[in-house]
């Protein structure tokens, strides 16, 4: 800022000397305006943007999931996605309606021959006008599909099934939202729960450093045992650092969900409610979400299929048409005086599709074979459920157990460092047994902790994935 200040002086002092006092006063306007209030205006809006950064020291699942849901970009496009249905039912409706058209034109015709004696002409698809003139007509049509074999009800119920379909992709895009959130909170949990321990164990490695240390400088340690010892304490601060890193990466993705900043240093994660969900009560597979898609899936081809069919059929249409027309031998605002009532026409038809080149035939088979295909997809999709589901409820078995032993463990570690808690009181052994058996207990509580978390994770996403569609 003094060096701005410094050159406006400067730009002063220069136009003091060459140029007008008018001048002077206008340089000092234009300079200010283009150099030095931009200048000001960044700061301002710098200082706007830091005061808008809010870090977040604590984060709850509940709280955060459903932060996720409101930010959600695929909830966003799914829900645009059942927007942009709907105006499918729309369309379809409106063939219920009847049409109603309205033209003008004008035109000035030219004949080169004497035709005075004689009457209009046609010749194929030529129409001969033997009159020289200017003439104006206006015309209203009115059609309306009478009968069609049920093509505009096929239609109709397609385009609402495809709303509904489009609904139930919706609910699938909340339910992976939500075990994608699961998986991602749990991770960065078990991680915030490691880098506390394991900055415990590097503390504790830099104990027995220190200690064997002093040991080798009084000659009662070998310097393979030092060495030794420095390796471990390195690769205890590296581990730490690693999953600080790593919780880093988790954190940034929990906000790319949120839309919230969180201090990596200073965050707290809150452990997610266990609610008592028993994951061996799930059975139905058909109130599953994946297996409603994809019945609605097939049952929207079957309407597909019916309306090809049904375009294949005779059509009835009614129709009327209104003309007025005017002309002129001289002036086109006189061709345009000269409108009044001309003609009126009311009929109907049937139009009945003969041979379109096997186009129809070549439809109705894709769509047959769509079908298939969908049901097969039906199939894959409910086996993939199943097995994402069986290898969840595995998991949750080994992990009950896998947290039995691990508790079975720490009792007898603890039992262990209060025993040579006292005996180190006593000065029977050496304080790198104790702080070798504490390394132990924490590494065991490390993997209980990171089992737990695991566990809870694997129940929400077994509740998750089993949730039916009311329920999500």
């Amino acid at each position: 800022m003094r060096g701005i200040i410094q050159t406006i002086t400067d730009i002063g002092e220069s136009l003091s000397w060459e140029c007008m006092p008018h001048n002077r006063a206008l340089g000092f306007l234009l300079f200010f305006l283009f150099a030095i209030a931009p200048v000001f205006a960044i700061e301002e809006l710098g200082i706007e943007a830091k005061k808008d950064i809010i870090l977040k020291t604590e984060i709850n699942f509940e709280e955060a999931l459903n932060k996720a849901k409101a930010h959600s970009f695929d909830l966003k496009i799914a829900a645009f996605e059942t927007m942009i249905s709907k105006t499918g039912i729309i369309s379809a409706r409106s063939e219920y309606f009847p049409k109603l058209t309205a033209m003008a034109g004008t035109e000035y015709t030219k004949n080169f021959r004497d035709y005075s004696t004689s009457s209009v002409t046609t010749v194929g698809d030529a129409f001969i006008n033997p009159y020289t003139r200017f003439q104006s007509v206006l015309g209203i049509t009115l059609s309306y599909n009478v009968f069609d074999f049920g093509l505009r009800k096929s239609r109709l119920d397609l385009a609402k099934e495809d709303v509904n379909l489009k609904k139930l992709l919706e609910k699938q895009a909340l339910q992976e939202l939500q075990l994608n959130f699961v998986d991602t909170y749990a991770k960065a949990l078990i991680l915030k729960k490691q880098i506390d321990i394991l900055y415990e164990i590097y503390l504790l490695e830099n104990k027995n450093l220190s200690l064997i240390q002093r040991l080798y400088a009084a000659k009662e340690a070998g310097l393979t045992e030092l060495n030794a010892q420095k390796v471990k304490t390195l690769a205890a601060k590296k581990q730490a650092d690693e999953v600080e890193q790593l919780l880093s990466e988790s954190v940034e993705w929990l906000s790319f969900y949120t839309g919230q900043k969180y201090d990596i240093k200073n965050l707290k994660i809150k452990d997610i409610k266990d609610n008592g969900f028993k994951p061996f009560e799930v059975t139905d597979y058909t109130q599953s979400l994946v297996w409603k898609i994809y019945d609605l899936e097939l049952k929207k081809k079957e309407l597909e299929l019916s309306v090809v069919r049904k375009n294949n059929y005779p059509k009835i249409n009614a129709y009327g048409k209104y003309y007025l027309y005017g002309s002129d031998y001289s002036s086109y605002n006189d061709s345009l005086g000269d409108i009044e009532p001309s003609s009126l026409s009311v009929g109907g038809n049937i139009l009945i599709p003969v041979f379109d080149g096997l186009q129809n035939k070549a439809s109705v088979e894709k769509v047959k074979l769509e079908l298939q295909q969908a049901g097969i997809k039906r199939d894959k999709a409910l086996a993939e459920w199943m097995t994402r589901l069986a290898i969840l409820k595995s998991n949750h078995f080994y992990l009950t157990e896998q947290i039995k032993e691990n508790e079975k463990i720490i009792e007898e570690l603890s039992k262990k460092a209060d025993s040579e808690t006292r005996l180190l009181s006593n000065r029977a052994i050496s304080p790198l047994e104790l702080n070798n058996t504490k390394i132990e207990l924490l590494k065991e509580k490390n993997e209980l902790e990171k089992n737990r978390a695991t566990m809870i994770s694997v129940l929400k996403g077994i509740e998750i994935l089993t949730l039916s569609e009311n329920e999500l």
